[in-house]
């Protein structure tokens, strides 16, 4: 399953290197929003928490996870598209997904791996001692085995993450040789949360090998302050999803909340990263004590641009991405997910975006 996968992506990937070294310009276009109701009943499973989604070109076939933690499971789902839009989208199978190495399960993404399995995140419970985890299972849920993490994204490491801000992001590396997991929020000790006032807040993103299961390279990625002052006292601003399209480039999801403002406090923006020059931090214990050079980025598309265009003008809270099917001009689609958090449909909703991938001169 996975080889049909890469070389789906790698297509794509190939022409966008080929369009960088040419001085081509990497755009993306917004094309439709479907929205899935709230509380929809699916074999005795209510739709909601929509964290992360993976495309599989060779069964067109969708993978939703969903992060209820009291019930961690996963959806398969088929979504229709035609001419550019969403005419419907069908869930097929909701799974439970186990881990018996771990006490609380977060789910946050996943993605498709080798030999029909899936690779998940956790963010786990840091207020409770409970680790994050990075691990495989198979298409029915069932445990394989996990990745090893470096002692400072331990729940109980000397500078370990922030509670409910962990692995969020997760991506297979084109060279199929592992996968990029990218923290939300900075770890305690490496520098302050993004507030109205401070950007630049340092978020680690972490390469684990598939062969040896253990991490081998780490860069950070400067995350933007948050676009508007608080009301509240509540506000975050973080990555939630992310794709590699190149050995040292990614499409970074940044989603931010700010309380005060309804369903207008969310901003989402989505960037390309740049890895090429940043240091390598995976042995640096806390980010605040050494010099370091974070990932450069690019602003790619702000969903501000197009809040007119979504139900009752929400730009919902995005944490999921992934390249899906080709459109029919030939470039490649992307379909984003909104996690509504089970919240009623006039607080938030269970949203789905399709984009589209452009280069041009």
């Amino acid at each position: 399953m996975f080889r049909s996968i890469f070389f789906h992506f790698l297509f794509f990937f190939l022409i966008t290197l080929t369009a960088c070294k040419s001085g081509k310009h990497i755009s993306i276009k917004f094309h439709d929003e479907y929205v899935v109701q709230n509380d929809t009943v699916f074999s005795s499973s209510r739709i909601g928490g929509l964290s992360s989604i993976d495309y599989d070109p060779k069964s067109d076939q969708y993978y939703i996870v969903c992060d209820d933690a009291r019930h961690p499971r996963f959806y398969k789902a088929s979504i229709e598209i035609n001419n550019n839009k969403i005419e419907d989208i069908r869930f097929t199978a909701p799974i439970k997904v186990q881990n018996p190495e771990e006490k609380t399960l977060d789910l946050e993404a996943l993605r498709l791996s080798d030999n029909n399995t899936l690779v998940f995140t956790s963010e786990g419970s840091v207020k409770n001692n409970s680790n994050p985890a990075i691990f495989t299972t198979e298409l029915n849920g069932t445990f394989i085995d996990a990745f090893k993490l470096p002692g400072n994204l331990l729940a109980t490491g000397s500078n370990a993450p922030r509670h409910n801000a962990v692995f969020e992001g997760l991506t297979p590396d084109i060279h199929n040789k592992g996968f990029w997991a990218s923290m939300e929020l900075p770890l305690q000790k490496d520098g302050e949360e993004p507030s109205f006032l401070h950007q630049g807040a340092p978020a680690r993103i972490t390469f684990f090998d598939k062969k040896s299961k253990t991490p081998s390279f780490q860069f950070t990625y400067p995350l933007d302050k948050l676009a508007r002052d608080p009301k509240g006292k509540f506000g975050v601003n973080g990555i939630t999803g992310l794709v590699q399209i190149t050995t040292d480039l990614f499409i970074i999801l940044e989603r931010g909340y700010v309380s005060g403002y309804g369903t207008q406090g969310n901003t989402v923006k989505l960037y390309v990263a740049d890895k090429k020059n940043a240091t390598n931090t995976l042995h640096q214990t806390s980010l605040s004590d050494a010099p370091y050079s974070s990932a450069s980025k690019k602003l790619l598309f702000d969903f501000e641009s197009v809040r007119a265009k979504l139900t009752n003008n929400i730009v919902d809270n995005i944490e999921g991405i992934t390249i899906g099917p080709t459109l029919p001009n030939g470039n490649p689609s992307l379909i984003l997910i909104a996690d509504n958090n089970f919240n009623p449909s006039d607080i938030q909703i269970n949203q789905f975006i399709l984009m589209e991938l452009i280069i041009k001169k």
